[in-house]
């Protein structure tokens, strides 16, 4: 019969990220609006820094949405140059020298062990085999293909390993912010929760008066969301 009035209905999954910073937000703005003899001056200043807090949060999340989208373009634009490069240097140029010039087999082989379809169907799990064989391959033979192949090759793994490590930080940032969020959001819904009981306490015959504190789009009838509030 008491449990769902246990739970903490700020802790609800179903109040996303930006309706539990507006929440917060609407809720401060009406303690203030009615904050008669200072009635509600401590659950304001309580409240204030939770709120601060997580909106900065939310802020720099979105802020830095765009650069960690940025990272993972790198390394698409780092395959789709890999593919160019193949198609327009390595290739014409291995198989000019090793098919017409100085007939070798062998180094056809290894730089094309499955076909030039390998490199044309590149992809980003494939992407770190070939950018490793053509670099390597091309150093082993650049005095039939040349120094500036060879340097080519090498400067697009090189690039590679760098948009990788960089992207790599970036999931460990998306990691670091979702822990903070949670820590944030929990001691939020904590003192918002605090609050509420301390409201029923002062309205403990005035259930109009608690309501006229929360802005009514964030409440549901009883009975068909125990977290109460709306999705």
């Amino acid at each position: 019969m008491f449990l769902p009035f246990l739970k903490n209905p700020f802790l609800s999954p179903r109040l996303n990220r930006e309706d539990f910073r507006d929440l917060m937000a609407g809720h401060l703005a009406r303690l203030a609006s009615q904050n008669e003899g200072g009635r509600y001056a401590a659950m304001i200043a309580a409240l204030q820094p939770h709120h601060a807090s997580y909106a900065a949060l939310l802020g720099d999340q979105s802020q830095n949405l765009g650069e960690r989208e940025g990272r993972t373009d790198a390394v698409d634009q780092q395959l789709a140059a890999f593919k160019a490069f193949a198609k327009d240097e390595l290739l014409p140029d291995v198989e000019y020298v090793f098919k017409r010039k100085s007939p070798n087999a062998q180094a056809l082989a290894e730089f094309m062990p499955r076909g030039r379809s390998e490199y044309s169907n590149a992809t980003r799990l494939t992407l770190p085999t070939l950018l490793a064989r053509t670099a390597s391959l091309t150093e082993q033979y650049k005095t039939a293909l040349g120094q500036p192949l060879a340097d080519r090759a090498a400067a697009l793994q090189a690039a590679y390993t760098l948009a990788r490590q960089t992207q790599g930080e970036s999931k460990g940032e998306v990691q670091d912010d979702s822990r903070q969020e949670k820590r944030l959001r929990r001691a939020a819904a904590r003192q918002l929760k605090l609050g509420l009981l301390e409201q029923l306490r002062l309205h403990i015959d005035e259930p109009d008066a608690v309501k006229g504190l929360y802005d009514p789009r964030f409440f549901t009838q009883p009975g068909k969301d125990t977290g109460g509030v709306r999705p």
